[in-house]
């Protein structure tokens, strides 16, 4: 599984004034479904991803067995395919919540 995000910030060990212990970078993401998280960023793609910059987070299982994710920046997308995908799975996302919000009383209904 994979999931589109939108860069909010580059958190990066050669950041002026950042002190680190590690030369890993992470960045803020803010994803498709409204949320918000910092995702490592795959070493391939140190020194390119950008504020603004559309990426491609890897949500796969570690393994096989475990039930926790990667939750890595695999990808930075062109930017025009990327905001025509970005659009879709928001315009899904607010279907949805529309959908949800509207369920009789006595359902559960989507709260954000």
């Amino acid at each position: 599984m994979y999931h589109i995000g939108l860069v909010q910030y580059v958190i990066s060990p050669s950041s002026k004034g950042m002190v680190s212990s590690d030369t890993s970078v992470q960045s803020v993401v803010r994803m498709w479904d409204e949320n918000l998280l910092i995702l490592g960023v795959d070493k391939k793609l140190l020194g390119k991803i950008r504020k603004g910059d559309y990426v491609l987070a890897d949500y796969t299982p570690l393994s096989p067995e475990s039930g926790h994710r990667k939750l890595t920046i695999i990808k930075i997308l062109p930017s025009d395919e990327a905001r025509m995908i970005w659009e879709e799975f928001q315009s899904e996302f607010e279907r949805r919540k529309s959908m949800a919000n509207q369920a009789p009383p006595g359902q559960v209904r989507y709260v954000r």
